[in-house]
């Protein structure tokens, strides 16, 4: 018997965005760094480089108000293995230490196989969730088929 309420699983979710937050900080940081590091080399291919990644910065930093993570499903990394939650969301996140993904990009092409699965054919996956979240705050969540392939 699940005796795992609303709260807790709110309270959980809360817990994988605010690391999918510090990981996007620390990634922007990275990006920002890499700027600074190339704008002290000292011929025109230097000052190319420090451009080029100020507007990669740029576009990654802009989320324009809206939350960086939007789901979560659990899948496998492999078929046939062990699932695991994989989150999703507006940016690609990295853990800059690990180089572990944290956040799945909604529209690489993993994220959208996962979103054309039909509940009554799952495959390996075993919970698709849409997470509503104000910025970095996860307020609730929806589950759109329970466990798939399983009672609601």
């Amino acid at each position: 018997m699940n005796t795992t309420t609303r709260d807790q699983v709110i309270a959980d979710e809360q817990k994988a965005v605010d690391r999918a937050y510090d990981c996007y900080a620390e990634r922007l940081a990275e990006m920002t760094g890499a700027a600074a590091a190339t704008a002290a080399a000292s011929n025109k291919d230097g000052i190319a480089n420090r451009l080029d990644a100020e507007e990669k910065a740029a576009a990654y930093d802009g989320l324009g108000g809206e939350s960086l993570v939007t789901g979560r499903v659990d899948a496998p990394d492999e078929p046939g293995g062990e699932p695991r939650p994989w989150y999703i969301g507006r940016r690609a996140v990295p853990d800059v230490r690990t180089r572990d993904t944290v956040v799945v990009l909604w529209t690489s092409p993993m994220a959208t196989k996962w979103a054309a699965v039909q509940p009554q054919t799952p495959g390996d996956i075993t919970l698709r969730r849409q997470l509503r979240c104000a910025q970095r705050v996860v307020e609730d969540y929806f589950d759109e088929h329970g466990r798939c392939g399983g009672p609601p």
